[in-house]
């Protein structure tokens, strides 16, 4: 963090926009993090409609990202597309809790959306063979959620938890490293009360290489299978579990509980693919197999959506004059810095002095992108 990104920090703690949890004498260290305040983003939320100002511009523009996590695989690109489309789903709702199909419809091209509302599951239990579209299925499902938790630890995403994101209006950034999934969106059935029971999710993946295109591919949807069974549709038998570093109590020592794991009943599951990179822009939705070579009683309900291209194409949040902020956002993410771009030169060094210290940075960093300056001491001499 430099001195820059200190003081953007400390400030934010001022104004009660991030909160400190440790700090050493004389905070000459802090370590802050962005809390979980959905009063807070709901103002954020009113004050950005107020104003009409662009997210993606400001951040796609702004001199320092270094501060900010932005995921290497398009996460911050990602998670910007969705808050885009559930804040144009509140205004088809008329409200804070928007309905799964007033979120898609949001969400995609308005072809595609009617497409998706006549559509059929793309997979079914091996003993289900219904015949309700997406809008029959889902017309009792809502969302609400202002802001974004980053979870630590996978077990977080279970029928134990899920519910509770909804109560504080967030959605689910997940655990580095996690394999099959990146965001959850919590979803709620709506005529129920909030609670285990009444779950199930919208999950995301999110990819950023050209080599995920615009043709659906049917292994990541296969990878997120037995991801979702395992975490979301399971319990550990607990409400939590006792922090690492509490007190333990004097007395003779218990042996530890072991702990349950239980099945809940599998609800229908929204399964989108960004594939952001894609040159080509795509909405695609995966066919149900005709044969099924490994039946199982326990197959989830799905709808399993390709979406590729950063495009209004694609994705319907992304307008004309924005779409070059989401690419140059994009292209911003797979970089750790933008050292090789700063834009801060002061003007009285001059134009010839400005264009010579690029170079100069990127020898620095040999052999680390394809370019003159990174590979100029090993262009082969052509007289050898």
């Amino acid at each position: 963090m430099d001195v820059s990104a200190r003081d953007v920090s400390h400030t934010q703690v001022e104004r009660h926009m991030r909160l400190c949890i440790a700090a050493t004498v004389g905070l000459e260290k802090m370590i802050t993090i962005s809390g979980s305040e959905p009063t807070l983003a709901e103002a954020a939320y009113r004050l950005m409609k107020s104003t009409k100002k662009s997210a993606v511009r400001h951040l796609a523009e702004h001199s320092d990202l270094n501060s900010i996590d932005r995921g290497r695989r398009g996460e911050l690109v990602a998670t910007l597309l969705i808050m885009q489309a559930y804040d144009a789903a509140r205004a088809i709702s008329n409200g804070r809790c928007v309905s799964v199909a007033n979120f898609m419809e949001a969400l995609l091209p308005a072809s595609k959306y009617k497409t998706l509302l006549g559509s059929r599951p793309s997979s079914l239990p091996m003993d289900s063979d219904t015949a309700e579209t997406f809008e029959e299925i889902f017309k009792d499902y809502g969302l609400w959620f202002n802001h974004v938790i980053k979870i630590e630890k996978k077990e977080m995403i279970s029928i134990d938890h899920l519910w509770k994101f909804v109560t504080r209006g967030a959605m689910i950034l997940c655990a580095t490293g996690q394999e099959g999934i990146d965001i959850v969106l919590p979803v709620h059935y709506l005529t129920q009360n909030l609670g285990p029971s009444s779950v199930t999710a919208v999950v995301v993946q999110v990819k950023n290489a050209e080599r995920h295109t615009d043709a659906l591919s049917p292994a990541l949807f296969d990878g997120m299978d037995s991801v979702i069974k395992s975490l979301m549709f399971s319990s550990i038998g607990v409400d939590s579990v006792p922090d690492s570093d509490s007190e333990v109590t004097s007395g003779p020592a218990e042996p530890p509980e072991k702990k349950q794991k239980i099945q809940a009943d599998l609800k229908p599951v929204v399964r989108l693919v960004f594939s952001l990179a894609s040159p080509k822009p795509a909405v695609v939705f995966r066919a149900r197999p005709g044969k099924r070579h490994h039946p199982d009683l326990r197959q989830l309900t799905t709808f399993d959506i390709w979406l590729a291209g950063l495009s209004s194409e694609t994705f319907r949040p992304v307008q004309e004059n924005d779409l070059q902020s989401y690419k140059q956002l994009l292209e911003r993410s797979l970089m750790p810095h933008d050292a090789f771009k700063l834009r801060e030169e002061p003007n009285e060094m001059g134009k010839a002095a400005r264009q010579a210290r690029g170079p100069c940075r990127r020898r620095l960093a040999p052999l680390a992108i394809p370019g003159c300056s990174h590979n100029s001491i090993h262009i082969p001499d052509p007289s050898l």
